[in-house]
C-alpha cells in the first residue's frame, strides 16, 4: 500500500488517496486522521491499474462482453439459417431431378419431332428414335444421336435438342444430288459434291448428270467415290447454268485425270485433271460468251491457252 498527500490551501480539503489493486471499494470515512487539527472528510478510492474504479471499470467490460456475446450468437443465427436454406435448395434440387431422371419423364414417341428428313432413310431415322425413346430426357445423349443420324448417307448435319418434359427435337440438313453413275451390277450411284454415295437405285435417276467412267465401283450408299469420281461430283457442282444447261454426260477416269465434258451437240470440253476447276470453267464461259464454241467440236480449256478445233 502507497500513501499520498495532497497539500492544499487553508479552507480547502486534504484528499488522500490510498492505492492498492487488492484493497476494497471505495468508502467515504467521516474523521479526524490529523488530531492536531480540524475535522476533515477523508475519500478512500479503490482503483485499477488504468486509473479507473474498479467496480466503473468492472461494469463497462461486462456491457462489453455481453454485447460482444450477443453479436457472435446473431452471426452464428445468420450462418445457421443461410446453411439451412442452402441445405433445402439442394434438397430440392436433388429432387427435382432424382423426378426427371426417372422413367416418369422419358422420352415420348408422340413428342418427337423431326425435320428437314425428305430423301433421309426412315427405317434408319425411326430406329435410331426408338432405341431413345423411354430414356430420360435429361439423360439423352444428344450429340451421339447427332452422330449417330449423320452416318444415314443423305444427312449432312444433324442438330438434336431435348424438349422439357418429354421430348426431342430433330433437325436435319440433307445433302444435295449432283450426279449418278451405273455400276457394274447396273444399278445407279447418286453422288452429292463431295463424291459421297447418297442412295444406290434400280433405274437412271435422270434429274441428275450422268456420269460415265472406266470400270466403275460397285459401292454401297455412304461410301466415297474414288478421286476421279470425286472431281467430277465437284465440277458437276460447280457448273453454272449457262454451262450446266448444255451438257449431256461427264466423263471421267479412275484417278481424274481426264475429265470431258460432252455437250448437248456432242461437242467435247476437255478440263484434263480434276484440279483448278473454277478457273478452268472461266475460261469455258469466255469461249461461250465470244460464240466460237458454234462450230467447235473440240474445246480444250485444261491451260491457260485455250484451244478449239
Amino acid at each position: 500500500m502507497s500513501e499520498r498527500r495532497d497539500e492544499e490551501p487553508s479552507g480547502l480539503r486534504r484528499v488522500l488517496s490510498i492505492v492498492d489493486d487488492d484493497g476494497p471499494d471505495s468508502v467515504y470515512l467521516d474523521g479526524d486522521l490529523d488530531p492536531g487539527g480540524a475535522k476533515h472528510r477523508v475519500v478512500i478510492v479503490d482503483e485499477g491499474g488504468d486509473g479507473q474504479p474498479r467496480a466503473t471499470r468492472s461494469a463497462a467490460e461486462n456491457r462489453l462482453r455481453s454485447r460482444r456475446i450477443a453479436v457472435n450468437r446473431q452471426a452464428g443465427r445468420r450462418r445457421l439459417r443461410r446453411l439451412l436454406i442452402a441445405l433445402v435448395l439442394v434438397l430440392i434440387a436433388v429432387g427435382v431431378l432424382a423426378s426427371l431422371g426417372s422413367s416418369s419423364f422419358g422420352v415420348r414417341e408422340s413428342d418427337v419431332r423431326v425435320s428437314g428428313n425428305v430423301y433421309t432413310d426412315q427405317a434408319a431415322l425411326r430406329s435410331i428414335i426408338d432405341s431413345v425413346v423411354g430414356t430420360p430426357v435429361i439423360l439423352v445423349d444428344t450429340e451421339a444421336i447427332e452422330t449417330e443420324i449423320e452416318a444415314i448417307p443423305w444427312v449432312d448435319e444433324a442438330s438434336v435438342r431435348t424438349d422439357l418434359p418429354y421430348g426431342l427435337v430433330i433437325d436435319i440438313a440433307e445433302r444435295e444430288p449432283v450426279l449418278s453413275y451405273p455400276g457394274p451390277d447396273d444399278l445407279f450411284r447418286v453422288l452429292d459434291g463431295d463424291g459421297r454415295v447418297l442412295d444406290v437405285i434400280d433405274g437412271w435417276p435422270f434429274e441428275y448428270l450422268l456420269l460415265v467412267g472406266v470400270d466403275p465401283p460397285a459401292l454401297a450408299a455412304g461410301e466415297f467415290a474414288p478421286p476421279g469420281y470425286v472431281g467430277a461430283a465437284t465440277l458437276g457442282r460447280t457448273l453454272t447454268g449457262s454451262v450446266l444447261d448444255r451438257v449431256s454426260l461427264i466423263q471421267v477416269d479412275e484417278a481424274g485425270n481426264d475429265l470431258v465434258l460432252v455437250l448437248d451437240d456432242d461437242s467435247e470440253v476437255r478440263f484434263g485433271a480434276a484440279r483448278d476447276l473454277f478457273a478452268k470453267l472461266v475460261r469455258l464461259e469466255t469461249v461461250f460468251a465470244s460464240g466460237a464454241a458454234s462450230s467447235a467440236s473440240v474445246i480444250d480449256v485444261s491451260t491457260d491457252e485455250v484451244t478449239i478445233r
